[in-house]
């Protein structure tokens, strides 16, 4: 078999799973090579997210491209993204993420982060294990709490079963317990894969899982762990009744940090050094609209404004502490200052990051061409200052690259995740204003000859022109007597021939767009 060949035959067997824009039916023919397959998990489409946001943004970011997703746990999506059968991957299982990292699968070296969730822990509106009374912000005492009550035979923990990332943090959070667990980390008899006789694997996606344990067909109360955006969206629509949230938002006390429910979601392109054959291309397309300013942006008010399913965390909060406004001299330096922050709850500083300060013309452009002027890193604490000395009006703005990485601490030891995609904030404008000065003068029968200093000395534009303005005895007006161009540098030397009598002589600088003119003051000389 080629190596391509499981890719070819998966798109020749795409399932009830794959969500496929124009595709009108299950026995479509083979994929084209527009045909972007993503290999996902079941949240962003039990969320709504999928089908309502990302369909709909991708195809009109991307119209040559036809996206086709398949919705199954983390595991299995990365298994299939190993063996062909996926251009791109979303994920939301940091340990799992590591070895397809480790064994050279992404085409970037981190991925991308590209949006955030939590975890909660919903159960029957009796609450038989008393989990809201006891543990309404410790995960793993709600665990051990229902663990106590399934053994009373009062209630069930309903698990997804599947090597989801769900799954892999339901395993994380029974390890922070005192339950008795079994050789796979779940509830259950020590050294033996057997589970305890209420712990129940549901095997399925996140919304089956939740309408599982709504009807809870075991007896008793059933809970289980699922994420917000889900759980929500089947309350709303009347799927999730006789459910409520149990536990949620872990406070930093309680075993685990305030981030064990935390969930963060990375996206891969798929390397074709390994997978030959994966649609690079429309791979990297994908991933440059989940973290797009535009998609984003759209999170927030997803499904509403009040409660969002997904919060945006592709894109760190860079702040300016003092916008730049206003005028300076030639020669003068500016500094701007502040500082960046993750999204993402409980994560590190974002230090030793290179960061850049940039300039752009101030005239109006759809895509100004912005230029860098300084640069550096950030401190240990996130800070940064940038220092620079402007040559040219210009906007302003600070630009952090796309270099950035940050921690998921919902696991232990804390495992670097997505990257962070390129940011860059408005830092104010600058008009710089030019200097000129004559420094020295030389007369010569009728020719004068001035020499001085001129600034900026960099940055200047074919139209920079220096013009010696002059008037003599009884005229009331300087005029233009003699226009050059300046040589490189801050110093030169300019000549005019003038007639008999005094005179009053001036240098003016001017770069129209680059920087305000500026003239110097006068001097006297007296001719022959």
């Amino acid at each position: 078999m080629q190596p391509d060949e499981p890719r070819l035959g998966h798109r020749l067997r795409l399932t009830a799973a794959v969500l496929a824009v124009g595709l009108g039916a299950l026995g479509a023919p083979a994929a084209r090579a527009s045909d972007v397959i993503v290999q996902g998990t079941t949240d962003i489409r039990d969320a709504g997210l999928l089908e309502d946001v990302i369909v709909p943004g991708f195809q009109a970011a991307y119209p040559q491209y036809t996206l086709k997703y398949i919705a199954v746990g983390t595991g299995q999506a990365i298994a299939n993204a190993r063996t062909g059968q996926g251009d791109a991957l979303v994920t939301h299982a940091p340990t799992l993420e590591r070895a397809f990292l480790e064994e050279g699968y992404s085409l970037e070296s981190r991925g991308r982060a590209i949006f955030f969730s939590d975890y909660v822990i919903v159960g029957p509106t009796g609450d038989p294990a008393g989990v809201v009374a006891g543990a309404p912000h410790d995960a793993s005492r709600a665990y051990e709490l229902i663990a106590k009550a399934g053994a009373e035979g009062k209630a069930n923990f309903v698990s997804r079963g599947d090597n989801s990332g769900t799954n892999i943090q339901e395993k994380a959070i029974w390890k922070l317990t005192g339950v008795e667990l079994n050789e796979k980390g779940e509830p259950g008899p020590a050294g033996t894969d057997e589970d305890a006789p209420w712990y129940h694997r549901a095997g399925l996606g996140q919304a089956e899982t939740v309408q599982l344990t709504q009807q809870c067909p075991f007896g008793g109360g059933c809970y289980e762990m699922t994420d917000r955006g889900t759980f929500n969206r089947l309350v709303s629509n009347g799927s999730a009744s006789a459910l409520g949230v149990a536990s949620q938002m872990n406070e930093a006390g309680a075993p685990g940090g305030m981030n064990l429910l935390t969930n963060p979601f990375t996206a891969y392109a798929v390397d074709p050094a390994k997978v030959p054959g994966a649609n690079v291309e429309g791979a990297k397309a994908f991933l440059d609209y989940l973290t797009s300013p535009e998609f984003q942006a759209r999170l927030a008010g997803y499904p509403s404004a009040s409660s969002p399913a997904f919060l945006a965390d592709a894109h760190p909060r860079l702040s300016v502490d003092r916008p730049l406004f206003g005028a300076v001299r030639a020669g003068t330096a500016i500094a701007v200052s502040g500082a960046v922050t993750n999204l993402l709850p409980g994560s590190p500083p974002v230090a030793g990051q290179p960061i850049l300060l940039q300039r752009a013309p101030v005239a109006l452009s759809a895509a100004p061409a912005f230029v860098t002027v300084a640069s550096g890193t950030t401190a240990a604490d996130g800070t940064y200052r940038l220092e620079a000395t402007p040559s040219r009006i210009g906007m302003m703005r600070v630009a952090l690259p796309a270099t950035s990485t940050y921690p998921s601490l919902a696991v232990t030891p804390p495992i670097a995740v997505g990257g962070l995609a390129r940011t860059d904030r408005t830092a104010g404008a600058v008009w710089v204003r030019s200097a000129v000065g004559i420094e020295r003068v030389r007369v010569g029968g009728h020719t004068v000859r001035l020499q001085g200093s001129v600034g900026p000395s960099r940055g200047r534009d074919r139209r920079a022109r220096l013009v010696i303005l002059g008037r003599g005895e009884g005229a009331r007006k300087l005029r233009a007597l003699s226009t050059v161009r300046p040589s490189r540098g801050s110093r030169y030397k300019v000549q005019v021939e003038l007639g008999s009598g005094r005179w009053k002589l001036r240098v003016r600088y001017r770069d129209p767009g680059a920087v305000l003119p500026a003239t110097s003051r006068p001097v006297s000389v007296s001719l022959p």
